[in-house]
């Protein structure tokens, strides 16, 4: 299923990260509105670090958010106890 951000220009794209952040949305609410309806890790992290490059975020950055927001899993395999 695709994101509505599949449908917008990168004009279109600047203007509603710029009109988000302005209306006191945070980088973890534009991702979770972009991934919305988006399934599959890779797709989701592209689509991350793509929105996150707009908001002046480095790829590392913008999967800190993301991965704290609950929007993609750890790329790290779990602990044993």
């Amino acid at each position: 299923m695709a994101s509505f951000a599949d449908h917008l220009s990168p004009k279109e794209k600047k203007a509603a990260i710029d009109m988000a952040l302005e209306g006191g949305m945070e980088p973890a609410d534009v991702f979770r509105a972009v991934t919305a309806n988006v399934y599959g890790s890779t797709k989701r992290r592209k689509l991350i670090v793509d929105w996150g490059k707009r908001m002046d975020l480095d790829a590392s950055a913008s999967l800190r958010i993301a991965f704290e927001a609950g929007l993609i899993p750890s790329p790290h395999l779990p602990r044993e106890r």
